[in-house]
């Protein structure tokens, strides 16, 4: 994907008046730009066009895939437009119960009615969430070409055993050979690796900074910033530009801090429109906290492919990835108690999607574990649809930060 947006010498914003809103940003400007060209119908182009594009692998894999000069494509582009209609093929073709996960019920109506465009590869990891992996077997059927990654676990650090280390290498490798028909370009893998990790050193800084000015950048951009750091939208260079803008427009508002008395919340999960995001900062609260995706880095000193098996195998241990990698559920509460106790927020916002049973059990934890500690907790169920959330949604957050105030 190509650059969206000239930003000055070295991607640094300018040292004058620093921009007191969202509006006036340039590196928002330029991440909104740039989250809208890494979309579903223009990476359709560039494989009609000849490049090598596939359905996953724009996680913990990610360096694999752009080593093998392929586009990774992230599944929320199953589901980012016609969400309702591919939801109604589901229901109505594969019969799949109406309270049932739309994410689920998106992606697989997508792939059924897309099944003749030009992307027809899929890869998966085994130990990820088990509905997309039945998805998935229903997607052979329409030609797709689906590669499971073998399934390999380890929740704690002495589960991680030398011999699936060396199974998801091996696994790696048959990847690599799949997508390019020759063996892996290991050199190519560790520039990639440390590519990423140049990256995910730019987003932790952006997210240390905007959790001293919460407000500057809204939920919704931050939720980009999250979601460029796996597949950093196929443009790993522009995205890092657009970093280092963001990077120094906070940093000069150390210099000129707004004043603020928001009440400072977690948000453990995502939640699925600007609305309730909006709802949230309307109403007097920031969230100082994510718990979304991990922004942990890959080990340079180890053999690339080895670096990315434990890369995996940590992050289930961590819970950082949640199910894309098959860690328990019960791993998200630590990591929400350590943002708690970080950032001194005073409640928090437990988001799922409605219908997923991973889900439904992780919120369950949080909600017995944090009201036995005395911290506030509201949690919430959107779906993947972009209509605006119901007034009840809307509602129960309002009233939950008016309950903090």
């Amino acid at each position: 994907m190509g650059d969206v947006l000239a930003l000055e010498r070295g991607g640094r914003a300018s040292r004058r008046r620093p921009p007191r809103t969202a509006a006036e940003s340039p590196g928002l400007k330029a991440l909104k730009a740039l989250a809208e060209s890494y979309s579903y119908a223009a990476i359709q182009r560039e494989a009609a066009a000849g490049k090598s594009a596939v359905w996953g692998g724009w996680s913990w894999d990610s360096p694999l895939i752009y080593a093998c000069d392929t586009i990774p494509i992230g599944y929320d582009q199953l589901w980012f437009d016609d969400s309702r209609k591919s939801e109604a093929i589901a229901e109505d073709h594969f019969q799949v119960p109406g309270e049932f996960c739309s994410m689920i019920k998106a992606m697989i109506g997508r792939l059924h009615s897309d099944r003749d465009n030009n992307i027809k590869r899929i890869l998966h990891f085994g130990s990820g969430c088990e509905p997309i992996s039945a998805v998935l077997e229903l997607a052979k059927r329409d030609g797709y070409d689906v590669q499971t990654v073998e399934t390999v676990t380890a929740f704690r650090t002495d589960e991680k055993r030398a011999h699936g280390i060396k199974l998801l290498v091996s696994e790696l490798q048959r990847i690599a050979v799949w997508l390019t028909g020759k063996p892996v370009d290991e050199d190519r893998v560790a520039v990639e690796i440390r590519r990423k990790n140049r990256v995910i050193a730019k987003v932790k800084r952006v997210l240390e900074l905007r959790a001293r000015h919460p407000l500057y950048i809204p939920g919704i951009h931050t939720k980009l910033i999250f979601m460029g750091a796996n597949h950093m939208f196929g443009a790993p260079e522009t995205y890092a530009d657009v970093l280092d803008t963001l990077a120094a427009e906070l940093e000069q508002l150390d210099e000129h801090p707004l004043p603020s008395t928001a009440i400072p919340l977690v948000l453990a999960g995502s939640v699925g429109n600007q609305r309730l995001f909006d709802a949230i900062e309307e109403s007097g609260g920031a969230i100082v906290g994510w718990v979304y995706l991990g922004t942990n880095q890959y080990d340079e000193t180890l053999p690339p492919l080895e670096s990315l098996a434990h890369f995996v195998l940590d992050a289930q241990g961590r819970g950082d990835l949640g199910e894309a990698v098959g860690a328990s559920v019960a791993y998200r509460r630590i990591l929400v108690e350590e943002e708690v106790r970080k950032t001194g927020a005073r409640g928090i916002i437990s988001s799922s999607i409605t219908g997923c049973p991973y889900a439904s059990l992780m919120q369950q934890l949080e909600r017995d574990h944090f009201s036995g500690v005395s911290v506030p907790i509201v949690t919430l169920e959107t779906d993947v649809h972009r209509e605006p959330p119901t007034e009840e949604q809307i509602t129960r957050v309002k009233a939950f930060i008016e309950m903090l105030s």
